[in-house]
């Protein structure tokens, strides 16, 4: 699965992606992050931060590479 990262705004409720390398019409699944660091959040702040995210992202690829 080829995936692209790109850093981005959202202005007024709305996120634009610009110059994908991906063909028009491509099904995505887009993943929205916060850009934060990391790297200097404690253990705790981290969980908290991810804990209310439901999704079994692994899993979900997973499945996905499976059905293929």
């Amino acid at each position: 699965m080829r995936q692209f990262i790109v850093e981005a705004h959202v202005k007024k409720g709305h996120l634009q992606l610009h110059d994908v390398p991906f063909p028009d019409e491509t099904e995505l699944k887009v993943i929205v992050v916060p850009k934060v660091n990391l790297a200097k959040m404690s253990f705790a702040a981290m969980r908290k931060l991810t804990k209310p995210i439901r999704a079994r992202l692994s899993e979900d690829v997973r499945t996905e590479r499976d059905q293929r």
